[in-house]
């Protein structure tokens, strides 16, 4: 784990926690992790996922949440849409189409805060930067790098849920320009407003992961 994966308390996140706690705990932890990509151990009543790259274990029905073989908790923002992913995912298959975010259930209520919190970080911080240097940062986030943009990264958040950055550099004509796409079968795992965090969330991470790497910023 990294430095800015890490959280303390609940925060700002103490509402929505007690409510995703309460769907989660509601739910059959077999059918949960079937149906999400997970595995659950019934003998320690743990439900083991991963995201980003790193294995997480989720305690039913309390929905304490560490890293595995560690006492670390992940940011609290990440907490949540792990509960939030597990009591909604459906068993859908990933279609392998991507859509906007605008294309999502009710995309068009939250796009402006996706561009100004999400799109407009990638742009600023990341497009000045060396293209290797940016696939390398999100290969520690657990993406895959495909085609279709000068960096094209699918970056695994939970086994059924991935995003897709994607960065173009511009040229001395063209300003650059960034962004995040998800697989048609989303909302079988996150609701729009849950999709909103995550590609918050996973911008910033993707962020914080290069300047970790080649600006030695936490």
């Amino acid at each position: 784990m990294f430095p800015y994966m890490i959280g303390n308390d609940k925060g700002a996140f103490t509402t929505p926690f007690e409510y995703a706690i309460r769907c989660f705990a509601a739910k059959n932890p077999l059918t949960m992790s079937e149906n999400s990509g997970a595995i659950f151990d019934p003998d320690q009543s743990i439900i083991r996922i991963k995201s980003l790259g790193k294995m997480l274990e989720i305690k039913y029905p309390e929905g304490d949440i560490v890293f595995s073989s560690s006492k670390y908790m992940p940011a609290c923002n990440w907490r949540w849409l792990v509960l939030h992913y597990l009591s909604r995912a459906d068993d859908a298959s990933v279609i392998n189409k991507l859509i906007s975010y605008r294309e999502l259930e009710n995309g068009n209520v939250n796009y402006t805060t996706i561009l100004n919190k999400c799109i407009s970080p990638l742009i600023k911080n990341l497009l000045p930067e060396p293209v290797e240097q940016i696939k390398a940062a999100c290969l520690m986030l657990d993406a895959s790098i495909e085609q279709g943009a000068d960096v094209c990264a699918k970056i695994h958040l939970f086994p059924r849920f991935p995003l897709t950055i994607k960065l173009w550099l511009g040229d001395d004509e063209i300003d650059g320009s960034a962004n995040i796409l998800f697989d048609a079968s989303a909302n079988h795992y996150l609701d729009t407003e849950a999709i909103n965090e995550a590609a918050i969330m996973v911008s910033h991470f993707l962020i914080k992961q290069y300047e970790l790497m080649y600006k030695k910023v936490i």
